[in-house]
């Protein structure tokens, strides 16, 4: 058991065997202070790994009927080099009722999502609303904004 404040299970290496559910509740037992002062380094790469490799799994074909589009997600606080700011990116495309983790990505993207990693692990879990993040301004999007809010429809957060 996680004591509130605790994140000793992002360093444990067992993040990828997590069920959600045990996920959110481990998240949500941890202190936003302690979770962004363990979502640096190799653990940010391990937790960001995770969450883009299980994104598939999250998708409802039936609700994503209609959707085809990349979506590309900015993680600020990184070692990447997208514009020299820190930033790792993630491209997502969605069609078919599927939706499938691109390797690279060299054209536009129809959305634009950016946020910290903390913030994107909350959301993913169920423990903080993406629309809460926006008027927080925690988590931007740009693009098409239409496709955009279809995606807290078609995308399951937090354990079903």
């Amino acid at each position: 058991m996680t004591e509130r404040g605790g994140a000793h299970w992002l360093e444990s290496g067992a993040l990828s065997r997590l069920e959600l559910s045990e996920l959110a509740r481990l998240v949500d037992r941890t202190s936003e202070r302690e979770l962004r002062h363990r979502l640096i380094g190799g653990v940010r790469e391990v937790a960001l790994r995770e969450i883009f490799r299980r994104m598939p799994e999250y998708l409802r074909p039936a609700r994503a009927e209609g959707f085809d589009a990349v979506v590309t997600w900015q993680i600020t606080g990184g070692g990447g080099s997208v514009h020299g700011e820190g930033i790792d990116e993630y491209h997502v495309r969605v069609a078919d009722g599927r939706c499938e983790l691109l390797a690279d990505h060299d054209g536009p993207a129809q959305i634009s999502v950016r946020t910290d990693p903390t913030t994107l692990l909350r959301i993913v879990t169920g423990n903080e609303d993406p629309v809460t993040a926006v008027l927080k301004q925690r988590l931007s999007v740009r693009g098409d904004l239409a496709l955009a809010a279809r995606l807290t429809k078609i995308f399951a957060v937090g354990p079903r």
